[in-house]
Order: structure tokens, then C-alpha cells, then sequence
């Protein structure tokens, strides 16, 4: 009975990882025809010390690392071909980070899936759970190329990590617009943007300025605000905005 009791709970262990697995896949869109890969993706070598290199992640996330590093670098040259290499190292820097990674993973919803013996690590808090994650979505991209090809790992790594490129474009666009702007300008003419001040209307602490930023008489962006500066700050935002869907097209 003992013997036969072992080999149910053996059976049943097998069949809810390889449902776990199934899951998994549903939610990665993902289908792997060799599923061992998958299962080491998600495993962190506290769960096979003796046998990590070869039952761990480790490797793969090596692997997965460099794969999206390389489409990451490869999408912001084609998408903002008007980028200093200073501006296209410091967008790659931020977008291939732990802590994007971690986002990335917990929206997709890693965590639960990840194999971890936690009494086998020496802490474990927030920061373990973010790390966690962002070492399984680089395994993932590692075990999508293994198993099935450079374009299916594309194409999780685009569907995936890409759209954070446009959010943390974006975050840059709001920190120093006019001082992106004043860049590109000055690459592309040799001039300086120019403010001016196109409307203004209200009285004294309700006035509203209209500022619309030139490249010599070329307008660039305007921007509405209650303040001159601002107005420019919010000019040479759209004035970046729009620099960016002309690239695109």
C-alpha cells in the first residue's frame, strides 16, 4: 500500500506541473514543443542545487538576456534614428533593467509559476519576488529560442518588452523635452530652438500663455499653460512627439 501510495502522489505531482505548465503556456501564448525547457525556465537552482546547471535557469536566462538586449538595441536604432548613441545607451540601459524586467514579469504574472525552495534562501522579500520574476522572463525568451527558433522568441520579446521602450520614451520625454529637443535641433541645423509667446490671454493669475517653438520659422509644437515655462516645456514635448511619429512612418 505504502509503494502504491507513493507512486499516486509521484502521478499526481507530475499531472498538476504539467497543468501548471499548461497554464503557463495559455498565458504566454506560448505552446513548446519540447516542455522540459519550460519547466528548467522556471526553475531556480534552490530546487536542484546538485544539478542547477543542467535543471535551472541560470543558463537560459544567460541566454535570454543577450537575445532581448539584442531586439531591444535593434528596435530603438530603427524607431528613433535621430538618437545620439549617448540617448539610444541610456534608453537601452533603462529598458534592459532588472527593475522594467520585474515589471514585465509580474504583469505577466510569473510569480506563481516559479519553482523556489524559499527556506533554501537566505531572505526573501519584495525585492526576491521582483528578481524572481525578471530572471524567469529572460529564461523564457532563453527556452522560446532553444525550442522553437529566433522569430517566435522575436516576437514574445515584441509583444512583451517593446511597448515598455514607448513608456520609458515617453517618461523621458516629460523629464527635459527642451533640452532632448535643443539637441536634435542643433544636430539637424546647426541653430537653436526658438520660444515665442503666440497668444496669451486671461488676467493676472489666470492668465494663459500659448508658446509655440521654432526651428528657424519652421513650427515645431505648442504648448498651453499658465506659465511662459511651462507652456515651452509642454511645446517641446509635442514638438518631440510629433518628431517621433514622423520616424515611424
Amino acid at each position: 500500500m505504502g509503494y502504491n501510495k507513493d507512486r499516486m502522489e509521484e502521478t499526481g505531482n507530475r499531472k498538476n506541473t504539467e497543468d501548471s505548465l499548461t497554464t503557463l503556456e495559455a498565458l504566454l501564448q506560448v505552446t513548446f514543443h519540447d516542455r522540459s525547457l519550460l519547466q528548467r525556465a522556471v526553475t531556480h537552482h534552490s530546487c536542484c542545487s546538485e544539478t542547477a546547471v543542467r535543471d535551472s535557469y541560470d543558463t537560459l536566462e544567460f541566454l535570454g538576456d543577450a537575445i532581448i538586449s539584442a531586439h531591444v538595441v535593434e528596435y530603438i536604432y530603427r524607431t528613433f534614428p535621430n538618437a545620439s548613441e549617448g540617448e539610444m545607451t541610456a534608453l537601452k540601459s533603462e529598458v534592459v533593467s532588472r527593475r522594467v524586467f520585474a515589471v514585465i514579469g509580474q504583469q505577466l504574472g510569473l510569480f506563481s509559476y516559479i519553482r523556489v525552495d524559499i527556506a533554501n534562501l537566505r531572505t526573501f522579500n519584495e525585492r526576491s519576488r521582483d528578481s524572481l520574476c525578471a530572471d524567469v522572463l529572460e529564461a523564457v525568451v532563453g527556452a522560446l529560442h532553444i525550442d522553437q527558433g529566433p522569430d517566435v522568441a522575436r516576437a514574445f520579446v515584441a509583444r512583451t518588452v517593446f511597448p515598455m521602450i514607448e513608456l520609458v520614451s515617453r517618461q523621458t520625454l516629460d523629464t527635459n523635452p527642451k533640452g532632448r529637443l535643443q539637441k536634435i535641433v542643433l544636430q539637424r541645423s546647426g541653430s537653436l530652438p526658438r520660444y515665442r509667446v503666440l497668444e496669451q490671454s486671461g488676467r493676472n493669475n489666470d492668465r494663459v500663455f500659448l508658446v509655440g517653438v521654432f526651428e528657424h520659422e519652421v513650427l515645431l509644437g505648442v504648448g498651453r499653460a499658465s506659465s511662459i515655462k511651462e507652456a515651452g516645456r509642454l511645446a517641446a514635448r509635442e514638438a518631440l512627439e510629433l518628431q517621433q511619429k514622423k520616424e515611424k512612418f
